[in-house]
């Protein structure tokens, strides 16, 4: 009885002694729909490259936001964008991610959206939290200052 003590009560030990990265993560699957508006510049001057402001609906239901961190025009009048973003939701979390995308052009001020967030943490539920979170869209009428998004999200989000 005294050998068993003495091996459990090392084993958690030494669990409680693991880093949090070496500690189990739960995994869940996140999707949904969301618009984003573009905000004009007087509403945003910190934000040179643009913000978009929006409400989402499905397993992140709450609100958006997001600014361009940078944009490069691709040679088929498409745009390389990386994003920072942000999501809170109903229950008081937040989700914080940066983004990759590709604006495929379509016409004027119209793009196709392909934007991978990379989940960086967040407060509450996702503090420490990572995972990938893919968003497929379109880009309405998108110019400096005016403009929406209407997007649809999957992917995934792990904690710990």
């Amino acid at each position: 009885m005294t050998k068993r003590f003495f091996v459990l009560a090392s084993f958690t030990a030494a669990a409680l002694c693991l880093p949090a990265a070496a500690r189990a993560q739960t995994c869940s699957d996140v999707s949904g729909k969301f618009n984003e508006v573009i905000l004009a510049q007087q509403s945003a001057p910190n934000d040179p490259a643009g913000r978009v402001v929006g409400n989402v609906d499905g397993t992140l239901a709450g609100a958006t936001t997001a600014f361009i961190t940078s944009l490069t025009p691709a040679r088929d009048g498409g745009l390389s964008v990386k994003t920072n973003n942000a999501f809170a939701t109903l229950e008081g979390n937040l989700l914080f991610a940066t983004g990759t995308a590709d604006w495929t052009f379509i016409r004027n001020g119209y793009y196709q959206v392909d934007l991978t967030l990379t989940v960086t943490g967040g407060t509450g539920k996702y503090a420490n939290a990572t995972g990938t979170i893919r968003i497929l869209g379109v880009g309405d009428n998108v110019g400096p200052g005016t403009g929406q998004f209407l997007h649809e999200y999957r992917g995934q989000v792990c904690t710990r």
